[in-house]
């Protein structure tokens, strides 16, 4: 035999949940990424365009230094380790002016020295490695994501006591005595019960 169902467990089983917590969590989450890796890339078009291959060159010039077995160290750098360098600490001292000439990264035909001082002062756009470049912009989309799950758990807090207070079902529509009578042509107030189905 079914239990009695009192009218609160059928207004908690009636009325759907809200998750407004998760909704707001992820959709802070995707705002915060489109915000400020969007402003980021607005106003560091270089570093943009130059981050895969300073990634890249971080990742070869790391593996480079690693090996299992004893080896001859080469003096000077390696052509990745040279790339990084340049990357992200630039060349405006000249002081990689060496490794350059060193590798050959000039016109054929030029004079190394010449060209050097015209075209070797390369400016640095990074200062920190890979994952430090976009530490600001993650640290501030994790900030809006949980000022925007905070909101969210609020919001279904106050759900959960309108809930308990009373909330009206949906599809439910409040009507007069008169309309209601209007509606089913009739002259009061009649109710189908059939029994309750355990769910």
């Amino acid at each position: 035999m079914a239990a009695h169902k009192t009218p609160d467990q059928i207004r908690r089983e009636t009325v759907p949940l809200k998750h407004y917590g998760i909704t707001y969590a992820f959709l802070g989450l995707f705002g915060g990424a489109v915000l400020w890796f969007g402003g980021w890339e607005l106003f560091h078009q270089q570093q943009v365009k130059r981050y895969p291959a300073y990634v890249q060159a971080a990742v070869q010039a790391e593996a480079g230094s690693f090996s299992l077995l004893p080896r001859q160290k080469r003096p000077g750098l390696s052509a990745c380790q040279l790339r990084y360098a340049l990357l992200r600490h630039g060349n405006q001292e000249h002081r990689y002016d060496a490794e350059i000439i060193r590798h050959g990264w000039y016109p054929r035909g030029a004079d190394p020295n010449a060209w050097l001082a015209r075209y070797g002062a390369v400016e640095p756009v990074f200062n920190g490695n890979p994952l430090e470049v976009l530490q600001v912009p993650f640290i501030l989309m994790l900030i809006t994501t949980a000022f925007a799950a905070v909101y969210g758990i609020v919001q279904d807090l106050r759900y959960k006591n309108r809930l308990v207070s009373g909330i009206q079902f949906e599809g439910a529509q409040v009507a007069t005595v008169d309309e209601y009578n209007a509606e089913t042509k009739g002259d009061g107030m009649g109710y189908v019960v059939q029994p309750w189905k355990d769910r």
